[in-house]
């Protein structure tokens, strides 16, 4: 199974105007060209986003996942191939970075049995590749072997999982990873990333922290809409 993943959808556009756009048409519009072959259509709202969360390349809008059972569901789907209503301003507006991942974390570096109370859980969802220049191998090295370990020591952090790319999507992708930190609040996020982070080893190649390209943003645990089952409210 795979996910079809947008990060900071419609993020540049007017808020109120954008998302009547996203429940009016797009999302139907998506349902019923693709639905037969959607597995899930979940979308999270991004929470406000720290101002020291802006050297993460942290956007906010929507975040979007679309279930494939395979990718020959999502090629037989054609989704990038319908003609769909245009939003407020176009579409050079509207999308952030776009990938495929496996549905499966590829790794799951902490709190794999982590089994969320009924308290809230703050998501740093983050699409990430390595520099220009820096080949995949040396990438996946230093992130596994050094960046990964470091990470882990985080106060606070309950959850770690990573997804990396397919090695050949259907859609072209600069991205390299789809990774996952969980943490109880933005409080917990500020005193592992801001307050008290751990010590990182800078990486072979000249990058200032936090090393790699990066976009984020901040989702909770559940999606605020699943558009296979839910009939929201127009705005």
């Amino acid at each position: 199974m795979i996910k079809h993943v947008f990060v900071g959808f419609l993020n540049r556009l007017n808020e109120p105007d954008a998302t009547r756009w996203y429940f009016r048409y797009h999302s139907k519009e998506v349902v019923r060209y693709v639905g037969p072959w959607l597995r899930r259509y979940e979308t999270y709202k991004s929470y406000p986003l720290p101002v020291e969360a802006k050297r993460f390349g942290a956007i906010g809008g929507f975040m979007t996942e679309l279930w494939y059972t395979s990718v020959s569901d999502f090629i037989e789907a054609g989704a990038n191939f319908k003609t769909y209503t245009p939003p407020p301003g176009g579409w050079d507006l509207a999308l952030g970075p776009v990938t495929i991942v496996p549905a499966i974390p590829s790794e799951y570096f902490l709190g794999r049995e982590l089994v969320p109370s009924e308290k809230p859980i703050l998501r740093w969802y983050r699409i990430i590749k390595y520099p220009e220049g820096v080949s995949l191998e040396d990438g996946e090295k230093w992130y596994l072997e050094i960046y990964v370990k470091e990470i882990m020591k985080q106060v606070g952090l309950l959850k770690y999982i990573s997804h990396r790319v397919l090695e050949q999507p259907p859609i072209k992708t600069p991205w390299h990873r789809v990774e996952e930190l969980w943490y109880e609040n933005m409080d917990a996020w500020h005193r592992a990333v801001v307050d008290s982070p751990p010590h990182y080893s800078k990486p072979p190649w000249d990058k200032a922290e936090p090393f790699i390209d990066m976009v984020s943003t901040f989702v909770g645990q559940k999606p605020d809409i699943d558009f296979l089952k839910d009939n929201p409210i127009i705005p």
